[in-house]
Formats: C-alpha cells, sequence, structure tokens
C-alpha cells in the first residue's frame, strides 16, 4: 500500500470515528438547549509533503455546537502554513464524503473570505454558523476546507468500489444538532408511586405553554412502545386511569392537569405507562415531553413476622425495629402518606412478656423544589422529603428459655429489626 492510499484510509477511519463520537454528544439531553463542544484531538502530522499536497496545522479539528432554529454561535479556528511557499487561504464549506444531512453552506459565513498566509505564519478565522428559523429538526455535518489539496482517488479491490467522493487534505470537521423547539414544559415528567389494592390516589402535573401560541391538548395514556417478555398482565388497565386537563392551554399560560388512578381491589403486581398529549393532534416529535407512569402495588401484610431465639441468662433485652421509606411521588394529592407503625409482641416459653416502648426516632431526607424541578414552579423557598427513616426501641425483662417476637407492619413494605441480651451482649442461638 503506497503512501497516498494509506493516508486515504486514515482519512477515512478517523472520519467514521468522528461520527461515531458525535452520535451521543446529539442525543444526549443538555441542561440547556444551546450550548457548544470543542473536541480536542491529535492533529494529524504538520508539514508532511508527498509532493502532491501538503498537511497544515489546524486547530480545532472538531466543532459541534447546539443550536435551536433562529439561534447562531460564532467559533475561531487557527490556521497555519507548514508549506515554504505563501498560500492565498480562502476557506469553503465541503461535504462530508459519504456523510449524511450535510449542512447548507449558506448557514455558514467565515471571516476573512479571503486572506494570504506567509509559511510559519498563522491566521485566525472567526466561523459563524446561523440555523435558519424554519430549519427541521436533525444531527448536521459539514467540513470546512482551507486549501483544495485533495487526497488521490483510488480503488478499493475488496469491494471493487471507486471512491469518487473529493476528500480534502485541510479541513475541520463541524457537527451541528437542531433540537426540537419545546411547546410544553412541565413540572416532572414522570409518576412514580407504590399504590395499594381499593385506594384512589390523585397526582396533578402543572403544564407551562412555552410556545409562542396556543397549544391544544388531548392526553391519553399509553402502553409502552416496547418488547414486554414477562408473562406477567400489568395491575390495571390504561382504561382506569383517569386525565383531567384544559383542551388548550394559551400562550405563556401555566394549567394543571390531574391524573386519577383508582386501584382495583384485587390489583396486585406493577404498571408501566405514558400519557401522550397529541399537541395539536400531531405526532409525538419531541417538542412536548411524555410523562412516565409507574406504579407497585403493595399489599399490606396480614401475618406478623415471626422470629424465635433463646437465650440463657437473664439480663434485659432490647429490641430495635425501623425502616426507611421514600415519601410518595412529590405530585401526589391524595391520598397523604401515613406514618409507618410496628404491632410488636414478645412470648416467652408461650407466656406473653411486656414491651416497653423506650425510645422513637424519625429522621429524614429533604431537598429543595428547585433541585429538579423547573425554575417556574419554585414559587417560594419550599422543600420536599424524599425519604424518611423511622426507629422504635423496646425493652423486656430477661429469662432464660424460648422466645418468640412477631412484628406486623403498617404503612411500610420493608424493616430491620434487632435482639439485643443488653448487659452480657452474648450472641443470640
Amino acid at each position: 500500500m503506497n503512501k497516498s492510499i494509506a493516508l486515504k484510509a486514515v482519512s477515512q477511519f478517523l472520519s467514521i470515528l468522528i461520527c461515531l463520537v458525535l452520535i451521543p454528544a446529539a442525543f444526549a439531553q443538555p441542561e440547556e438547549l444551546s450550548g457548544s463542544i470543542i473536541y480536542e484531538d491529535e492533529i494529524p502530522e504538520a508539514g508532511l509533503d508527498n509532493g502532491n499536497y501538503t498537511v497544515h496545522l489546524i486547530d480545532p479539528t472538531y466543532y459541534s455546537a447546539f443550536l435551536l432554529p433562529g439561534e447562531s454561535e460564532t467559533f475561531d479556528v487557527s490556521f497555519r502554513n507548514e508549506g515554504s511557499e505563501i498560500l492565498n487561504i480562502a476557506p469553503k464549506v465541503v461535504a462530508v464524503p459519504y456523510g449524511y444531512d450535510n449542512v447548507n453552506e449558506s448557514w455558514i459565513t467565515i471571516s476573512p473570505a479571503n486572506t494570504t498566509v506567509s509559511p510559519g505564519k498563522e491566521q485566525d478565522f472567526a466561523i459563524e454558523v446561523t440555523v435558519p428559523a424554519d430549519a427541521e429538526s436533525g444531527e448536521y455535518q459539514a467540513q470546512i476546507a482551507f486549501t483544495d489539496d485533495i487526497y488521490p482517488v483510488y480503488d478499493d479491490p475488496v469491494y471493487d468500489q471507486e471512491y469518487t467522493d473529493a476528500q480534502y487534505v485541510n479541513t475541520m470537521y463541524l457537527g451541528i444538532s437542531v433540537p426540537v423547539r419545546p411547546k410544553l414544559e412541565l413540572q416532572a415528567d414522570y409518576i412514580s408511586d407504590i399504590i395499594e389494592p381499593g385506594r384512589e390516589y390523585v397526582y396533578a402535573i402543572k403544564i407551562k405553554n412555552v410556545a409562542e401560541k396556543d397549544i391544544n391538548i388531548d392526553p391519553e395514556v399509553i402502553s409502552p412502545d416496547l418488547y414486554d417478555y414477562s408473562a406477567d398482565e400489568p395491575a390495571f388497565s390504561n382504561d382506569a386511569i383517569e386525565i383531567t386537563a384544559p383542551s388548550t392551554i394559551k400562550a405563556g399560560e401555566i394549567t394543571n392537569m390531574t391524573i386519577l388512578v383508582p386501584v382495583p381491589e384485587n390489583a396486585s403486581g406493577s404498571y408501566n405507562g405514558f400519557i401522550e398529549f397529541n399537541a395539536d393532534g400531531e405526532e409525538y416529535d419531541g417538542s412536548v415531553p411524555e410523562i412516565s407512569l409507574s406504579f407497585a402495588v403493595n399489599k399490606q401484610p396480614y401475618a406478623p413476622y415471626v422470629k424465635t431465639f433463646n437465650t440463657s441468662t437473664t439480663d434485659p433485652i432490647k429490641i430495635e425495629v425501623s425502616t426507611v421509606t421514600n415519601d410518595p411521588d412529590v405530585s401526589r394529592i391524595l391520598p397523604q402518606k401515613e406514618m409507618p407503625a410496628f404491632e410488636m409482641n414478645l412470648k416467652c416459653n408461650s407466656s406473653p412478656v411486656n414491651l416497653t416502648l423506650v425510645k422513637t426516632i424519625e429522621s429524614g431526607t429533604v431537598y429543595s423544589t428547585g433541585y429538579n424541578f423547573p425554575i417556574w414552579i419554585v414559587e417560594d423557598s419550599s422543600y420536599n422529603s424524599y425519604s424518611r427513616q423511622y426507629l422504635e426501641t423496646y425493652k423486656a425483662s430477661g429469662a432464660i428459655g424460648a422466645w418468640e417476637l412477631t412484628i406486623l407492619p403498617k404503612n411500610t413494605n420493608n424493616f430491620d429489626y434487632s435482639i439485643t441480651v443488653e448487659d452480657s451482649e452474648k450472641k443470640l442461638k
């Protein structure tokens, strides 16, 4: 393989690698819908001269921008003449060989448009990218060529194919991600909760119209568009969920949508689904988020947990029982969360033993509403509780014999316990 073919292969590999690097960045959901990423990578060997072309120094070699329709951004690129002659440089927008969705050259303005660069000298260029207001969302790409040098055309003996797209030597890669301009913004885009059979749950989510016109909505509950390999049936059907919302949200208006979930008496398992808004009767295009629904149906136990143990001393016994509960979804209005509780009973040699509650500890994890809500939803410095920890400590007189402890939890689906022979700290058998 001669040097020209080798450089050609390297160029193709780098083009593919660049696309693979940019795809995750383009589809990621940035905190803001506009912004830029400059990719710094190894710069090709400057000054290389194979007799047909010279490789000049360009920095950066990649640039990626996130721009909404109607937005613009300017960045700088430097070109260093690594040759031995004065060059007339007129940068131009060229298509990425064998690429997709190439940028229209009208989107890009380069300044200066034409200049001379002496050997060993460096010239800065300002490149302005302007996305038209009517541009469709998508991932666009282009190359900016600083010289007319191209790699030789060659035939691929493996695929019996001739590559004819011009591949410029002295270029930088430009990727432009144009996301969909949002129409609606939500207080939250998911509802996740633990619910009980036979009870009704009400949730409320604020919606803001961030478009410049009124938006018509027709919310409906749909099943996930995924392959489900489980044999389990959902806890209830989509039709069981009732949605109340205005049919039209005026531009800039903030309104409420309520979701009623009446859980059937015989429900068990879990339910997963989505709420689609069907904004303006159009198919989902990303401009209006969906609301994910996830419910786990939890049946409170009726029979207590039983723990047996033996003691060989008359030392007092300390029993601790605790639980950590996640607070209900912050959008839940009804019913309010009830505090955990435990029904405790203790026997020694089959005779009831008096248990004395000596200590109760309640703690929790709290965060500010501004932590995960849009700024417009935070009307004051209020806080939301994320989880609660609840601990009860009991004491009982000790005795030698066989013991039975029963624990019936309420308003929680998990608990921890410990049994300590208080003075001797002996291990239980």
